[in-house]
């Protein structure tokens, strides 16, 4: 339907003037045409981000096809490509994610990396898909790559600007790019972004949820003594304090979606740093990349676990302390062939080199008023009311070596082969200490895997392609930091995805329309989720067996009247079913068990095989139902139109977002798993004058104020409480920019 109305908008305006730019991108480790790469990929610059006010990750949903970014817990960001992602959250020190980052070709290590506010961009590509050959383990589901803006040789250039907005919002951010000499040049940039919270706990005034206080920082040096060496040497540094997202229980008996009820202060506090040395060997025979990197992260928060108060619930359940710290060195090396022959290839290692930890220290129990102090010997003279605390220390290695080539058989017919051998190792040390009991864990895990990819690409016509591919994409396995547990193992399996697509890229109306479209199957294997455990606070990871996904996506962008009117559309459609027969323990229905069936009370959870005996029975079989976190349709269209006024030109553009219906978890439970369905509108009105160096925009998200929710999450651990996110509300906000 959408597609054939803009058919009809393209019969119905003559396109003439300007034709649709060339995007380039830098998916396959060199700079190509995205419309002449056999990828699903989506390129977003800069300034469509500041038109929809993406200001994070999240922001991206809906603008990307198959793209869903929820939260857990509050902190953890869960990306999901076209239902492959991560169902593994609160475990991050023995885990990887589905869907990769990087940052100027910086593998990220971290997930909580993904909290970050966007910063000094250039634009984002989103790579749909395992990506087998190229970027390797943590790719199972896709890759994100964040491009960032770069010094220039012989350009001085700087921009400034400042935001306002309601909620107490105000954004100011510097940019200047110095020269020096010939040879030499430095880019400089900072930002600061507060706003208040979006949400307002009434049991503790002043201490509202969902705020933004944070601040940004980059420095990058570059030299480029001749036309063939290219060395920028990089420095990027974030720091956040704030109150950390609005989780609201959806028992809490206040409706407003904009008011919570807790009675234990949140907190979210992150400094992160990011150091690396690119370079760019151009020699006779090949060229030569590096990518050195440092990563190290520091992060700080505490949160009320039960989402409400003692006075609703009758007891308490706080996480008064749970740190993470990250220290990360990896490398990558890249040999590409020059292009013009009838081979394009590109060989390559990755190492990695990482050290994290994790502290938790969560207090629950019955009294009315609890001592929630942690004292230095908390390990080892644990108070009364400590339900559970945890010291885990991981230490982690990896490296893989790939390879890719493309044969051109003929000028428009080539074939692509690639393969990644990956080596994944793990140590892992573990202090699982409550008032009850305490254990230590030290597992050792290694493991290998195969990757690869196999691309068919014909062109039709000089402007439309066609393409199929074959690969397999892999996430390591690891070791679980419990023992004593009654079901969950203690190391969890290798996790892999087949995947088979095809898809068609095209411009047409004499390239006054891009048409791209791709569907695809997924044969996912031993996908790895939280299992819950009859032993309390003894959850770990596990896998099902298997899994089949499918889905069609299509984006398309057309341009008309002198590039005036610009309409742009996404749409995806996929669905999937856990196969065969898998049974699991729900950690809702357990909690049930544990505070009713009498082998499990008084303590009897810990220590009482009847107990385990029980919780194990109730488990259920999820076989048949959808992956988590996966609309069956979600997409967004938007239009714009540039007017002559007052010496300049007037842009308003309008658009609106829509993502359907998913399940937040894979037991598909209706009254805590079911996620309903939302639509957003968004307004940007931009002001260019035709003489000066400075613009200003009004911008409006979320114009009907919708309390659509983002995310729905319920604790594996604890009291197991269910609570959801909701998206921001409605903000209204003014940009005064100003270029040199």
């Amino acid at each position: 339907m959408m597609r054939k109305a803009l058919l009809l908008l393209c019969a119905a305006w003559p396109a003439y003037g300007q034709t649709i730019e060339e995007i380039q991108i830098t998916a396959e480790r060199r700079s190509s045409d995205i419309q002449k790469t056999a990828l699903a990929i989506t390129a977003l610059g800069q300034d469509q981000l500041e038109k929809s006010n993406v200001t994070e990750l999240a922001g991206l949903n809906g603008t990307v096809p198959s793209l869903e970014i929820t939260k857990s817990s509050g902190f953890e960001t869960i990306v999901t490509i076209r239902g492959v992602g991560s169902e593994t959250p609160e475990n991050a020190p023995n885990t990887t994610p589905g869907v990769s980052l990087f940052i100027d070709g910086v593998y990220i290590a971290n997930t909580i990396s993904l909290d970050q506010t966007l910063f000094d961009l250039d634009h984002i590509e989103v790579l749909r898909g395992p990506q087998g050959a190229l970027y390797g383990q943590s790719s199972i589901g896709g890759a994100i790559n964040l491009l960032t803006r770069q010094p220039e040789l012989g350009h001085f250039a700087g921009m400034t600007d400042f935001t306002a907005g309601d909620h107490s919002l105000f954004r100011e951010r510097g940019e200047i790019n110095l020269p020096l000499g010939s040879d030499w040049a430095i880019r400089a940039s900072a930002q600061k972004y507060d706003h208040a919270g979006f949400t307002r706990n009434i049991v503790l005034p002043g201490h509202d949820v969902d705020d933004t206080h944070d601040a940004s920082g980059k420095l990058a040096v570059l030299w480029r003594p001749s036309d063939d060496f290219t060395a920028t040497l990089t420095g990027q540094w974030y720091s956040a304090d704030q109150n950390g997202a609005a989780q609201k229980n959806i028992s809490d008996p206040n409706p407003d979606p904009r008011v919570i009820s807790q009675d234990f202060p949140s907190k979210f506090n992150l400094d992160s740093r990011l150091y690396h040395l690119n370079l760019d060997w151009d020699l006779p025979w090949f060229e030569i990349k590096s990518v050195s990197a440092y990563q190290g992260l520091d992060h700080r928060q505490k949160e009320d676990s039960s989402r409400s108060t003692y006075a609703l619930l009758g007891i308490y359940d706080d996480v008064a302390a749970w740190t993470t710290g990250l220290q990360n060195y990896n490398e990558e090396l890249d040999v590409l062939s020059h292009p013009g022959g009838p081979f394009d290839w590109v060989a390559g290692a990755f190492l990695l080199s990482q050290k994290s930890t994790q502290f938790v220290v969560e207090f629950q129990g019955t009294d009315a008023n609890p001592d929630l102090t942690i004292h230095p010997d908390v390990e080892v003279n644990p108070p009364y009311n400590l339900g559970f605390g945890n010291y885990t220390f991981v230490r982690r290695k990896s490296y893989s070596p790939f390879l890719q080539a493309t044969w051109h058989a003929s000028e428009a017919l080539r074939l692509t082969l690639g393969g990644r051998f990956n080596y994944d190792s793990y140590k892992l040390d573990s202090l699982n200490f409550a008032a009850v009991a305490s254990s230590a864990v030290r597992n050792e895990y290694q493991d290998h895997a195969m990757t690869g990819r196999a691309e068919l690409d014909y062109d039709l016509a000089q402007d439309h392609m066609l393409y199929a591919s074959l690969t397999r994409g892999y996430k390591p396995g690891g070791v679980n930091s419990v023992a004593g547990q009654a079901v969950v193992p203690n190391s969890f399996q290798v996790e892999t995805n087949t995947a088979y697509e095809i898809g068609s890229k095209n411009l047409m109306l004499d390239n006054h329309l891009r048409a791209n479209l791709a569907a695809f199957y997924y044969v996912y294997r031993n996908q790895q989720y939280i299992e819950a455990d009859p032993v309390p606070y003894d959850a770990g990871m596990a896998n099902i067996p298997s899994t089949h996904i499918w889905g069609a996506e299509a984006e398309t962008t057309y341009l008309a009247l002198h590039d005036r009117l610009h309409l742009g559309a996404n749409l995806t459609a996929e669905a999937g079913a856990v196969q065969g027969h898998y049974k699991t323990i729900d950690s809702t229905l357990l909690n049930d068990i544990e505070n009713s069936a009498a082998p499990c009370l008084n303590g009897g959870a810990y220590v009482n095989p009847t107990c385990w005996a029980a919780v194990t029975a109730a488990s259920r079989d999820i076989g048949g139902n959808q992956p988590a976190k996966m609309p069956k349709l979600a997409g967004s269209a938007n239009i714009s139109y540039g007017f002559q006024a007052a010496g300049g030109t007037l842009t308003p553009r309008m658009e609106y977002v829509y993502r359907g219906a998913l399940w937040s978890r894979l037991f598909a439970e209706p009254g805590l798993d079911r996620v309903k369905a939302y639509g957003l509108w968004n307004f940007n009105l931009l002001y260019q004058p035709d003489l000066g160096d400075y613009s200003l925009s009004l911008i409006a998200t979320n114009l009907t104020n919708s309390a659509g929710v983002n995310s729905r999450y319920t604790d594996p651990y604890g009291t197991g409480q269910t609570s959801q996110e909701y998206v921001p509300p409605r903000q209204i906000m003014g940009i005064a920019t100003y270029s040199f």
